[in-house]
């Protein structure tokens, strides 16, 4: 199966309850349950995520779980049990895995530095 390769931000309509998300350039935009898809928004930007950001990694989310056979409303379950930094982490590997392979998002962990190291540095 191929990745979604957009930036762009989600699309809604309200015509038939339905979200619409694009998935490639030049194809048909992905049909996404509304409920599901605000429940998911939701969790994300009471973590802290803009709207459009939360959009599209709940689009993300769900597509692939369509393509697994898994119920996103699971998925969502799992993603309660995390804290703050572990969400933003799956979420950037999520991204990644999702986007052009010249264009990966980083993040870095704390950096622990050595004490003897230190020691000699500071005056």
């Amino acid at each position: 199966m191929g990745a979604s390769y957009t930036n762009l931000p989600v699309d809604k309509t309200s015509i038939n309850a339905t979200v619409q998300a694009f998935d490639t350039y030049y194809s048909k935009p992905l049909e996404l349950d509304a409920g599901i898809y605000t429940a998911m928004v939701s969790f994300f930007t009471s973590r802290g995520f803009d709207k459009e950001p939360a959009g599209s990694i709940s689009a993300v989310i769900i597509k692939q779980a369509r393509i697994d056979g898994y119920n996103p409303l699971k998925i969502l379950d799992t993603l309660k049990g995390l804290d703050n930094v572990e969400i933003s982490a799956l979420v950037s590997e999520i991204i990644n895995y999702n986007r052009f392979k010249t264009s990966f998002l980083g993040y870095a962990l704390a950096f622990n530095p050595n004490q003897q190291v230190l020691r000699n540095i500071q005056a």
